[in-house]
């Protein structure tokens, strides 16, 4: 009996944990992103991948969040020793991209420089239960080959092409027409 309460008790604190997404899109919930677990979770994503690249934490780190998380900044800063807040346009900087919790769960989309190598486009996994630390159980790392990049860059440059055709088009659209003078 004792067994089945806690299970009970267990199965209830973990389906009321946090959930929310944060990207560049914004956030999707009023929840206090600047509030436990969200910036554990960053600050766990950030300290992974950089023992993962470097081996070593550098002296500095430079970390960009997206607007949506610009409100966990002081508390991410706190748990990443040389951590300081950049802007997302700085190219060394480690870029927070999306944070999606759900209860025990966390993932964490990351754009990270490499040394010598292109930057790395990658999602981190995480679990955490009542209060334990997160605990990395995944990561996916995104690989495009060189007609993939080409394809998405002719696809931005014909959409960039038609944005900037729209406002000729409205232009002519609503010109006077001119009278040829036979009437």
């Amino acid at each position: 009996m004792l067994r089945i309460a806690l299970s009970s008790i267990l199965l209830t604190l973990t389906a009321c944990g946090p959930t929310g997404t944060w990207s560049r899109s914004g956030a999707s919930t009023d929840d206090h992103v600047y509030m436990a677990p969200a910036p554990q979770a960053v600050a766990k994503a950030i300290d992974w991948w950089i023992t993962r690249e470097y081996g070593a934490s550098p002296s500095t780190i430079d970390i960009a969040l997206v607007a949506s998380l610009e409100p966990a900044g002081p508390k991410i800063l706190e748990l990443v020793p040389g951590a300081r807040l950049v802007p997302m346009t700085d190219p060394a900087a480690i870029r927070v991209e999306a944070l999606r919790l759900s209860n025990s769960h966390a993932s964490v989309d990351l754009n990270a420089p490499r040394k010598d190598l292109p930057r790395q486009l990658l999602t981190i996994d995480m679990d955490g239960y009542l209060g334990n630390p997160w605990k990395v159980s995944g990561a996916n790392w995104w690989r495009f080959n060189q007609k993939q990049i080409t394809q998405v860059h002719q696809d931005l440059e014909s959409h960039r092409g038609s944005l900037e055709e729209q406002p000729e088009a409205k232009q002519q659209e609503s010109a006077p027409a001119e009278s040829d003078g036979d009437s």
